[in-house]
């Protein structure tokens, strides 16, 4: 029998340097297209320098995906909020006009520098991610998840996913569902008092259901992924007829995605395919939302639908005319100090809290119209999509993006982590887990960091980490010692 020659130990596969190479190459080719992307406004071509930037955002998140597939997914909701931020550059920039902050969009290349913002965030997400879950790393066993297996956790975990599945149903029922109302979501909630913690209940689980679901439809029992998909399905359905849109039916659809894909990865199965058809889903749906929820309050969707795209970019464009490299618009400083005031209040910063605004709600009062102001802080409304501009109001282009660096460390982590407790830890561990990760996922959408660094949070953080040091990690560790 011929043997295979072997290669010398010092000597480099073939494949492995080929791979090598071309990730060379395409890495040389990204940061040229980068720094060709920054100066098209320099060289006077600042009209077409918003859609040349949502173009290579979109090249970018898709080598993301295909390249990183695991953390991609985790990944892809900030992801999406970006991608909708230099769509509605494209239209700011183009001369759309800003109804909350009045302002007239013109083109000076604001969402170019936008993208070093998100390359930061990224490449630091993905180092804290890789540190707690390599992705190339395949496992010597198949995984299936510690809670599709042992009899008490998963009926523990469709237990409580189907408590919080009947709390969305009733709910619906004394409260009114927003959207087969006609009205808008917001003004519903503030209307009905009876069903408010009820209602609460479904709202606030949302992201431990999508993450218990996602994982029990990677069981081994054919019966346990049926009754996790059927679940699953009402899950997204109850999000839709509370009235909740693009971002919130996408959020929640991806964080299903997001275990299931992980365990097959891991388990070395191919995964893009389902991911594309996943993310693609998911669009749908949140596309769906957002036209039937327009629909049944009377509103004129081409208008409707303009106005929201245009306001996704608004906090970033109104920071950026008056930021610079090491200066922070005015209040700015001031801002922060109040923000750090806040972190140790067990409550969410609103605009009905007796003490200082702060956080986004500061910025806001800093740059919107007084007719907004007053209609957002009756109903308790924000502006929207802040993860980048509200850095840059405390700090300037520099400080903001040491500070976006340290929160893609710890976005990146606590993802992975999330991923790691739905393979290896139990129910409660999975709920307090995935209630950080809610908080923090919430926190950079909207650029309110009390979400991130508040108590409320970091008490989340630590009572997870006691209940796995006492609870959970023997089992675990004893089931998993072999992968």
């Amino acid at each position: 029998m011929l043997a295979r020659p072997s290669m010398p130990a010092h000597t480099a596969s073939p494949n492995v340097a080929g791979r090598g190479a071309f990730g060379v190459i395409v890495t040389a080719l990204l940061l040229l297209a980068l720094a060709s992307n920054a100066a098209l406004p320099a060289l006077g071509f600042e009209s077409i320098s918003a859609a040349a930037t949502l173009a290579l955002a979109c090249v970018g998140v898709i080598a993301i995906v295909l390249w990183r597939p695991v953390f991609s997914v985790s990944m892809l909701y900030l992801f999406a909020v970006g991608l909708s931020l230099f769509l509605a550059g494209i239209g700011i920039e183009a001369g759309g006009y800003l109804i909350e902050t009045n302002v007239q969009g013109e083109a000076n290349g604001a969402f170019s520098r936008l993208l070093w913002f998100y390359v930061i965030f990224t490449l630091c997400a993905l180092a804290g991610f890789q540190w707690l879950l390599p992705e190339r790393r395949r496992a010597r066993i198949r995984i299936e998840p510690r809670m599709a297996i042992d009899k008490y956790s998963l009926f523990l975990g469709l237990g409580l996913s189907a408590i919080v599945l009947a709390a969305g149903v009733l709910a619906g029922l004394t409260q009114g569902f927003a959207l087969l109302k006609g009205i808008n979501r917001f003004a519903l909630r503030n209307e009905s008092e009876g069903a408010g913690p009820i209602f609460n209940l479904f709202l606030n689980n949302q992201t431990f259901v999508a993450v218990m679901l996602g994982t029990l439809c990677t069981a081994s029992n054919r019966w346990v992924r049926a009754i996790a998909l059927v679940m699953a399905v009402a899950d997204i359905g109850l999000d839709v007829l509370h009235g909740e849109q693009f971002m919130s039916v996408l959020g929640t659809s991806l964080a299903m995605l997001a275990p299931f894909i992980a365990i097959h990865a891991l388990n070395g199965k191919p995964v893009v395919r389902y991911l594309g058809i996943g993310a693609l889903l998911a669009l749908v749906l949140g596309t769906a939302s957002v036209f039937y929820a327009y629909k049944g309050q009377g509103l004129d969707m081409s208008d409707t639908i303009l106005s929201r795209v245009l306001l996704q970019g608004q906090v970033w464009y109104v920071v950026d005319l008056d930021a610079g490299l090491l200066s922070a618009p005015t209040g700015g400083g001031a801002a922060f100090t109040r923000v750090l005031a806040s972190l140790a209040s067990p409550q969410a910063p609103t605009f009905f809290d007796t003490g200082v605004v702060s956080g986004l709600r500061d910025l806001m009062l800093a740059y919107g119209t007084p007719e907004i102001l007053r209609a957002y802080i009756h109903d308790d409304v924000t502006f929207t999509m802040g993860q980048m501009g509200v850095p840059v109001y405390w700090f300037g282009y520099a400080g903001a993006a040491v500070f976006v660096a340290f929160t893609g460390l710890i976005y990146g982590a606590l993802s992975a982590l999330q991923l790691i407790v739905a393979m290896r830890g139990g129910v409660i561990l999975l709920w307090l887990t995935t209630k950080v990760v809610s908080y923090a996922s919430f926190g950079l959408q909207q650029g309110e960091y009390w979400n991130i660094f508040g108590i409320r949070t970091i008490t989340y953080g630590f009572i997870a980490c006691a209940w796995w040091y006492f609870v959970d990690a023997h089992g675990a560790n004893r089931q998993y010692r072999e992968s």
